[in-house]
This record gives structure tokens, C-alpha cells and sequence, in this order.
């Protein structure tokens, strides 16, 4: 029975050292963005009645704040897609830096699932290689962040 305690608890130990994709969301310079555009996505489109710039410094960096430590794993480019792909209903946070030239390209976003997983565009501000998808569901977090940014859609 010893022997079996052992080996269970070194294959548990070799397993988890294995899994080391995962990581926690960080966010370093949270001053990088000027504007937040929130955008409800449903049956795979949106308007302008479902988005919403928000561009109060404190609030932007409150929502970085809220979904920065969260644990999550690194994911290829063509499984994001295929996760975004997948859902119909989801909300889109895409942060823009100052030069306000990069309108068509967030330098950092995230979209909340309807099952409450929260899925990366990027690793870190501007590095669209690794895609990152939260390893549990966070229904809470959506709800906390239309709060703080008072959303109604």
C-alpha cells in the first residue's frame, strides 16, 4: 500500500510539473491604453448599440486589474479561432493604445464566453503568438466588469 501512496504521488508530481502552459494572466504597464471598447457580440454580430468606448483611465485599469492573476493556459492561434468560432453570444473587451492608430488592431483584448471562459487574444500587450484561455470559468467576472463599467447590454 506504501508503495502505491509513492507512486501516486510522484506521477501526480511528474504530471503537474509537465503541465507548465499554464500560467497566470499579467498585465506589466497598465497605462498602455487609452480607450476600452466593449462589444457584445450576438449570433456573431454587433452594432454600434452593443459597444461601448469607455475611456476613464481608472475604469480601464480596473478591468486589467480584475482579470490580471487569473490562471490560464497557452492555446495555438487556430484553437482561438476555433473557440470564438464556436460561440455565438460573447463579450469583446479590445484595449488601443495613445496613437489611436491601431483602432483595427487592439494592442490587447479578451472575449467572456457564455460559459463564463475568458480567452486571450494575447499573452502580453501586443503579442499576438500566444493566445491564452482561462483554465476555469469565471461567470462572476463578466457581471463585475459590466458593474464597474456600468453596461447594460
Amino acid at each position: 500500500m506504501r508503495k502505491i501512496l509513492i507512486f501516486s504521488i510522484l506521477f501526480l508530481s511528474l504530471l503537474s510539473a509537465c503541465n507548465n502552459d499554464e500560467e497566470k494572466v499579467t498585465i506589466e504597464d497598465k497605462n498602455f491604453a487609452n480607450i476600452l471598447y466593449v462589444q457584445k457580440i450576438e449570433n456573431n454580430y454587433s452594432s454600434r448599440e452593443l459597444t461601448k468606448p469607455i475611456e476613464d483611465q481608472e475604469k480601464i485599469q480596473e478591468v486589467l486589474t480584475i482579470v490580471e492573476g487569473l490562471p490560464a493556459e497557452k492555446i495555438s492561434t487556430d484553437e482561438f479561432i476555433q473557440k470564438l468560432e464556436n460561440q455565438d453570444d460573447y463579450y469583446r473587451f479590445g484595449f488601443v493604445g495613445e496613437n489611436g492608430e491601431n483602432v483595427q488592431r487592439d494592442q490587447y483584448a479578451f472575449q467572456i464566453m457564455d460559459d463564463g471562459t475568458i480567452i486571450f487574444n494575447f499573452d502580453q500587450i501586443n503579442n499576438p503568438d500566444h493566445p491564452l484561455v482561462t483554465v476555469t470559468a469565471h461567470h462572476e467576472i463578466l457581471e463585475e466588469l459590466k458593474e464597474v463599467l456600468g453596461i447594460q447590454f
